[in-house]
Order: structure tokens, then sequence, then C-alpha cells
């Protein structure tokens, strides 16, 4: 089994709130997008990498957002996967939504 949580590329400068405080939602150079094509070709390149790893009845659960986890679901349907379920995982505590602009996040889904 293979348990994923792969970077979601979020890190743009944003910022949340947490614990009452505003922080930047920057994680590092390694969760900053370089492009769709970048981070398509990234995410290729460790799922097909995970997929010969597995045995062949293996299983792997990836995390991910609506920012991610889409793209990752048709890359692992492309790469040979079988998608058996969608997760949601409910977060009970999420970040307020400060801009008022969408829905508070509040899930995440592994499949």
């Amino acid at each position: 089994m293979i348990f994923a949580d792969p970077p979601y590329f979020l890190s743009n400068d944003g910022f949340s709130c947490q614990n009452g405080q505003m922080v930047s939602v920057n994680k590092g150079n390694w969760d900053k997008s370089k492009g769709m094509a970048a981070d398509l070709e990234f995410y290729e390149e460790w799922l097909r990498l995970c997929y010969a790893l597995l045995k062949p009845n293996g299983t792997i659960w990836v995390c991910g957002t609506f920012h991610n986890i889409y793209l990752i679901g048709y890359l692992m349907q492309t790469v040979g996967y079988h998608i058996l379920n969608n997760i949601t995982w409910e977060k009970p505590n999420p970040p307020p939504n400060l801009s008022c602009r969408f829905f508070t996040h509040s899930t995440e889904t592994i499949l």
C-alpha cells in the first residue's frame, strides 16, 4: 500500500487564518506551481514510479483538494490505476473564508 500526499502547488503569496492570526499560505518553493504542464509532468512521473512499485493487487491512496485531485484522478487512470472509491475527508475546523468570494474549503479528497 502507498499513501501519497503530494504537493498541491498552492503557495501563491496568499493568506489564510490560523488560530485567529493571518498567516501566509506559502510552504516553500516545492509547493509553488511551475505551470499546468510542469505540474502535470510532476504528478505523472511519481504516479508511474508508484505504479511500477505496487504489487498486482496493491493499493494507492492519494490525497488532494479541488485544486489538484481532478488532474491526479485523470492521470491515475491514464497510467493504469483503477479508481475504486472517492473518499471525502471532512475538516471539522477549516480555516475561514476570508475573501467571502467562495465557499469555505472544508474537505479534502482521497482517491
